[in-house]
């Protein structure tokens, strides 16, 4: 364990004019880093090298737009995960779409910081190479992580 810097670094870029609380989103992420690094069966997802993570906040606008450029879906969604290429450092990016989390957490039936929480979760998920696209059984080992991790730290 002694690789490991002490305590992640995360990044909070909110491009928007909304209010998120950004003590609680950095929070978490180094919480979802913290946890891989320390749960020996996860581990091996997160390399020691990976302590950095950015988390940025979006308007629709930019959203739909790097769906489409990257996904080739034209659309705003609600995460976009990019993982840092060449980077000793980084884990990634996980972008944000602020109007969709506040449409969906009412969807969801979640305060928007939930349902923020969630997102993280799954872009974090992402991040490390979970991607329920896949086949079914990725797609089952995915989700049941990601309810998981977001029962243990909702608020």
């Amino acid at each position: 364990m002694s690789k490991f810097i002490s305590k992640p670094h995360v990044e909070l870029l909110n491009f928007t004019k909304s209010r998120v609380n950004k003590a609680h989103v950095l929070d978490l992420s180094g919480k979802l880093l913290t946890y891989f690094r320390r749960n020996k069966g996860l581990r091996k997802k997160l390399k020691c090298s990976e302590i950095a993570l950015t988390v940025v906040i979006i308007g629709r606008n930019k959203a739909k737009e790097l769906n489409k450029k990257f996904r080739k879906k034209d659309f705003a969604t609600d995460v976009l995960s990019f993982e840092q290429k060449g980077s000793r450092m980084g884990l990634g990016e996980l972008v944000l779409c602020d109007s969709v989390v506040r449409r969906q957490a009412v969807e969801h039936k979640l305060s928007f910081t939930q349902e923020m929480d969630y997102l993280l979760i799954h872009g974090f998920l992402h991040l490390l190479g979970y991607d329920h696209e896949k086949s079914r059984r990725a797609e089952l080992i995915m989700m049941r992580l990601q309810e998981k991790l977001f029962r243990r730290w909702r608020v």
